[in-house]
């Protein structure tokens, strides 16, 4: 009996110790990871929107209204003082899991620019294509004036997005995603240029 006491405050100690150990590690690590993150946020909104010179959350500002639940960020595009573009980050359910991408939109020709997936955990050589650049062009350039649509076939309309082949979900789930910010910037921003 008093070995098994013995042996279990020896494990506590171990524990407690490794516990310790552990928490000081992440103290350490924790803002040199969130600073990491950051900079991946920062250098994805350049890919999304490259002709920025800054990026400023304006979520609190344009997410006072109850919108579509994907959008999770509204981010402003800024050329020195001018609001050149919105970057929305939205994330929407695919096969897999969540899907967490980037939507870009220009506000003086009311456009998307691009769109970058950020996070997935769809099936590999399938919907994990949806992280490539030539998915991205698929969406780039792409209008406002109508909701995008998930085609099988080479699209024949502005607002097709053919889907990745045997990865319709996916497309679907992003499509979805850009819908919504679309949705959100016609609201905000391209009625402001209506005449």
């Amino acid at each position: 009996m008093r070995d098994i006491l013995k042996l279990g405050l020896f494990l506590l100690l171990v524990a407690g110790v490794a516990g310790a150990g552990l928490s000081y590690v992440n103290s350490l690590a924790s803002p040199l990871i969130a600073q990491q993150i950051l900079q991946n946020k920062l250098d994805s909104f350049k890919e999304v929107y490259p002709q920025s010179d800054r990026v400023v959350d304006e979520t609190a500002t344009y997410l006072t209204s109850p919108y579509d639940p994907v959008i999770k960020e509204v981010n402003i595009a800024y050329r020195g003082t001018d609001p050149v573009g919105v970057i929305y980050a939205v994330e929407t359910k695919g096969y897999s899991g969540p899907i967490a991408l980037l939507a870009g939109f220009d506000i003086a020709t009311a456009r998307i620019t691009t769109i970058k997936v950020l996070s997935q955990r769809e099936t590999p050589g399938l919907g994990a294509k949806a992280t490539e650049s030539k998915f991205y062009d698929r969406y780039k350039d792409k209008g406002i004036d109508l909701a995008l649509e998930v085609t099988k076939t080479p699209p024949v309309k502005e607002n097709q997005v053919q889907a990745i082949t045997a990865s319709t979900i996916t497309t679907k789930a992003v499509t979805k995603g850009v819908n919504a910010a679309r949705e959100h910037f016609i609201a905000h921003f391209a009625a402001a240029k209506q005449p």
